[in-house]
């Protein structure tokens, strides 16, 4: 019995503790209006290893290939 009121009274509390503040500079970048691809080599300074490194690869797939539109796979 002591459980499952536990258990309820944390599922209550639980949502009221994940309210969001506001956004910080790192995540209002992707919802501004005039950033309209990321992959854009002006904005590939706010990125790190994993992700320059696949945009480099798309970069080489449109130089071999200009005629085809390469994928960028994030996942």
């Amino acid at each position: 019995m002591r459980l499952t009121v536990l258990a309820a009274a944390l599922s209550i509390a639980a949502p009221a503790a994940a309210l969001a503040g506001p956004a910080s500079n790192a995540v209002k970048f992707f919802y501004m209006p005039e950033v309209k691809f990321e992959a854009d080599a002006k904005y590939r300074d706010r990125f790190t290893e994993p992700v320059t490194k696949l945009f480099d690869l798309n970069d080489q797939a449109q130089k071999n290939k200009p005629d085809e539109v390469p994928c960028i796979d994030f996942a």
